[in-house]
Order: structure tokens, then sequence, then C-alpha cells
């Protein structure tokens, strides 16, 4: 009896001593698995810091070339040569016409040593005189016929300056930039309706506080006022544009820094994704109260049953002195945009609050957009 139980407590000794190896060679793989997931995480964080930080602060170790799959243009380096000469950024929100017009149009003008940024909405509807003086256009028709290198010249014109650097962004990339900040929350001022040529609604908003995705981001910036009123647009993509660099001001750099990364690629631009970066760091480094945004100031004028903005160019010249940072801001008293307007709620009842269905139609031919005077 007694050998039957040695027995048994021998057997019972063996099953616990292979059971227990068992759970150590688990443990082992588990432990081996977990540190080269974590070793691989964290070497990808540290390349991926030391690299951003490398390009920041201008340390390099070997010279590497910067390829892109998805953008065809050639780079020009982003620097800012004098103090009175800001980083002079042309962007152009084009639409899905063939071929595409410049449907939102904005300068920024971005000063590294005095640490502001003023961003200039220029109206797509402003009045152009060609060179030969036969014909008066607008701006919007300028990429249609000359691309993005057309339109540039243009704005030079305009301001009397030097654009180096640009951006163009199509919808797609629009709503890609949209999907990677988050969506966003706005105030929508009225109703929105439109119908495509085809009968087909492709807007759709009410009024009241939103959460829009990108989809609806991109109605509400494309949508026109029953009398196609482009300068309240302009005011709306402002807003919005407004809302993304405060969140992006609001954020760490790293996360500015990985947005960039990821959506860098769909846009044409002659900056580097890594100038690109140093640009986000430079803005961020900087007091809000230094970033302003305003309207192009001018006056709308009706040629041949087409409304026309036409540019003020004193007006205009008084905005180069505000990015050149010989004139205050406060010098301007034109078309400022408010600093927080994004989700104000509006307290009339007026018939902007009614449903307003649009018919496709080019922009420019509203005979009663209001001016800010603020």
């Amino acid at each position: 009896m007694e050998e039957r139980e040695r027995a048994r407590a021998r057997r019972r000794r063996r099953r616990r001593q292979r059971q227990s190896k068992v759970k150590w060679t688990r443990l082992i793989i588990v432990g081996i698995i977990l540190i080269a997931v974590l070793s691989g995480i964290g070497w990808g964080l540290y390349t991926g810091v030391s690299y951003v930080y490398r390009s920041i602060t201008g340390y390099s170790e070997n010279t590497v070339e910067e390829t892109s799959d998805k953008q065809d243009v050639s780079t020009v380096s982003v620097e800012q040569k004098r103090l009175d000469k800001p980083v002079y950024v042309l962007v152009v929100g084009t639409d899905e016409n063939n071929p595409s017009q410049g449907d939102s149009l904005f300068l920024l003008s971005i000063n590294i040593d005095q640490k502001t940024m003023d961003i200039i909405g220029i109206p797509s509807n402003s009045k152009i005189d060609n060179r030969d003086q036969t014909a008066t256009v607008m701006l919007n028709t300028m990429y249609e016929k000359g691309g993005i290198e057309l339109t540039k010249a243009v704005v030079e014109d305009m301001f009397h300056i030097s654009i180096p650097y640009y951006i163009v962004v199509n919808q797609d990339a629009f709503k890609k930039t949209n999907d990677v900040l988050g969506d966003q929350q706005i105030y929508v001022e009225q109703n929105m309706e439109h119908f495509d040529a085809n009968g087909v609604q492709d807007i759709d908003l009410r009024r009241g506080y939103q959460t829009l995705n990108s989809d609806k981001a991109l109605a509400y910036l494309r949508y026109s006022d029953p009398k196609n009123d482009t300068f309240t647009r302009l005011q709306r993509q402002e807003r919005f544009l407004k809302l993304w660099v405060e969140n992006e001001h609001n954020s760490f750099f790293l996360t500015n820094a990985w947005h960039i990364w990821r959506v860098w690629d769909y846009y044409e631009s002659n900056i580097s994704t890594m100038d690109a970066i140093k640009l986000m760091y430079n803005v961020g480094r900087m007091n809000k109260d230094q970033i302003h945004f305003y309207i192009l100031p001018g006056e709308k004028e009706v040629i041949e049953d087409k409304t026309y903005w036409n540019i003020n160019p004193t007006e205009a010249q008084r905005l180069v002195g505000i990015m050149m940072g010989t004139l205050p801001a406060n010098e301007m008293t034109q078309f400022i945009s408010a600093p927080t307007n994004s989700t104000t709620k509006r307290s009339d009842d007026s018939e902007d609050s009614k449903k307003a269905t649009t018919k496709p139609t080019e922009p420019g031919d509203d005979n009663n957009a209001k001016k800010e005077n603020r």
C-alpha cells in the first residue's frame, strides 16, 4: 500500500515538473515576442523623432534625397532671407472641373524671425484685366488657363511681391486632410442645399451646430448663397481654415509633424515635406495673438451682368506693409476676420435660416454681398 502511494506521488511530481517546464517555455516565448515588439516600436519612435529633430535643427549625418511617389514637382528650399521679407506661400484650392479652376485662394505670410503669420483670403471673383487690356476676367479662371504658375504670377502682380512657394489642394486632398485632422465642429449659419447639373443633390446641410465629416466640410466650403455670393463663401472658407490652424496650434509638435507627414504627398507643392514640418514647428512657437486673418479689401463691381471683386490697391499695399512688419496689424481696418466666429450662433431669424436651393452657377453673380468692417 505504501509502495502504491509512493508511486502515485512520483507520478504527480513528474506531471507537475512537465507542466512547469511547458509554462516556463511559453512565458519565455511570450517574453521574447514582447521584447521584439517593444524594441521595434521604440526603434521606430527613435528614428522618427531623430529624423524630425535633425531636419529641424539642420543637423544631419548623411545626405538623404527626399522622394515622393505622389508628387512630380521639384521642391525649393524654404528660407527667410531678410527680417522684412517673410516666407510667402500661395494656397489654391481647386474644383473638379476639367480643367480645374482655383475657387479658394489664400496668401500665407510667415515671418519666422518676427514670429508672426498673416493669412489673406483672396476672393476668387477678383477682377483681373488682361495685360493687353482687351478683356476682364475673374481670378479663378487663371488656374484653368495657366495652372499654378499663371495664378501665382497674377497674385504677385496684385501685391507687387514675389511669391516663391505654393500649395495646390484638390478636393480629394482636402478630404484626406480633414480625415487626418478629425471632424470639425462648427455653426452652420443657414440651411444649405445644392443640386448638380444632373439634378442630384450634392449639398444638404441644416442650420445649427454641426460636426462636419470630410464630405460635409467640403460641401460647407463649396456652397454659394442663392445669389452666388462669393464673398460670404470666402468668409466660410477662412472660418474653417481658422479652425484647422487653431486646432493644430493647440496640439503637440510631434502630432502636427505626423499629420503633415501623412497628408503632404496629396498636395501639389514645391515645398518638401520636411520644410513643411519646419514651417509648422515655427508656427507652433508663435503666440496666437500673432496669427492674423484678413480678406483682401475691395468692392463689388458689375460688368456685363457678372459681379467682380474690384481690389483696392491702396489697402492691398497696406496689407503688404503689415506682412513685412513695417505696419502694425491694427493698421488694417477693413475686412479683418474676427478671432473666434467659427462656432458663434446667430441670434437673428432672417431669411437665411430658410431652405436655400441653388442651381450650378459661376462665382461672382451676387449683387448684395455685405462688407465686414471690424
